[in-house]
């Protein structure tokens, strides 16, 4: 009973996921600069990805969207592993995807000050950091990031070749995310 309301909600977010990668072919699930490629070009829309300039503190962001009028730039943690960078791309690329939208607070007025010169930040439309999950919109856009990740598990597994050697093929499916087949 208390599950069913996240069930439908998890139902939702993965059916908009599903839709957004409709036509994204990828080899590799971690490969998010190819992932936001294709989504940029899917979108008509530039995607930048960048790394985070070292911001400080407890409470810095690990990730931030920031939208322009006319494209968009995710920042993600410098220093962590390939898979953490990507569930922060991926919960940053939520956020676009699902259309959310946040005015800057104060993390990400310090990254719009370390800003490229090239880039204006008077002109940025919306900015939101991943600095928390207690908003509806946190909640969702990591929800669908973990979403994304399961979907393109399955989109680099399904080009995969069918002759898989029975250990690789075992222990691929033993370490596979314990979540990954699970829809409500």
């Amino acid at each position: 009973m208390f599950k069913r309301p996240y069930a439908r909600r998890e139902s939702r977010l993965r059916r908009q996921c599903e839709e957004q990668l409709r036509g994204v072919e990828i080899s590799d699930p971690y490969a998010v600069d190819e992932v936001c490629r294709q989504l940029a070009i899917r979108r008509d829309r530039p995607l930048h990805l960048h790394e985070l300039p070292e911001l400080g503190g407890a409470n810095a962001p690990c990730g931030i969207v920031l939208a322009f009028e006319r494209e968009d730039h995710i920042f993600h943690v410098a220093a962590t592993s390939e898979r953490h960078r990507a569930q922060v791309v991926r919960h940053e690329l939520a956020h676009l995807l699902l259309g959310h939208a946040g005015g800057p607070d104060t993390v990400v007025k310090s990254l719009l000050a370390v800003l490229p010169a090239s880039v204006d930040p008077t002109a940025v439309l919306s900015a939101l950091g991943r600095t928390s999950y207690d908003s509806e919109q946190e909640y969702d856009a990591e929800m669908a990031a973990m979403c994304l990740g399961e979907l393109l598990q399955d989109l680099a597994h399904s080009g995969r070749d069918e002759g898989r050697s029975g250990v690789t093929a075992r222990l691929d499916d033993a370490l596979v995310h314990p979540r990954r087949d699970r829809r409500a």
